[in-house]
């Protein structure tokens, strides 16, 4: 699942990977860990690939976040709320930003 808002880390951390907090998938690019996390507001859905070695392991983090609703059951009701808050946030942002635009370029 893909989101508009995005967040991404890789680093090196000590010790052994925390794998056994994620679901892990065959993909495209080796095993992929995906981990689905609930806070008050906010869905957000890790997609983890780990590197392991003797004492350390390289990861690489991509977090999909979405807007929690109330009313949504499933995975695509989430998705399918959170596009049509993005199309609704875009026509309100643009019938306030456009007037604003045209009234500065007038005013010089």
């Amino acid at each position: 699942m893909y989101s508009i808002a995005q967040t991404y880390r890789s680093g090196r951390k000590s010790g052994q990977a925390p794998i056994d907090e994620y679901q892990w998938k065959d993909g495209i690019l080796g095993r992929v860990g995906i981990k689905r996390v609930e806070t008050k507001r906010f869905i957000r859905f890790e997609h983890l690939r780990v590197n392991q070695k003797d004492d350390c392991y390289w990861y690489s983090r991509r977090s999909h976040w979405f807007i929690k609703f109330p009313y949504c059951k499933n995975d695509m009701q989430i998705l399918i709320a959170n596009i049509v808050f993005f199309l609704i946030f875009l026509q309100i942002l643009g019938k306030v930003i456009i007037p604003l635009f045209f009234t500065i370029l007038q005013g010089q």
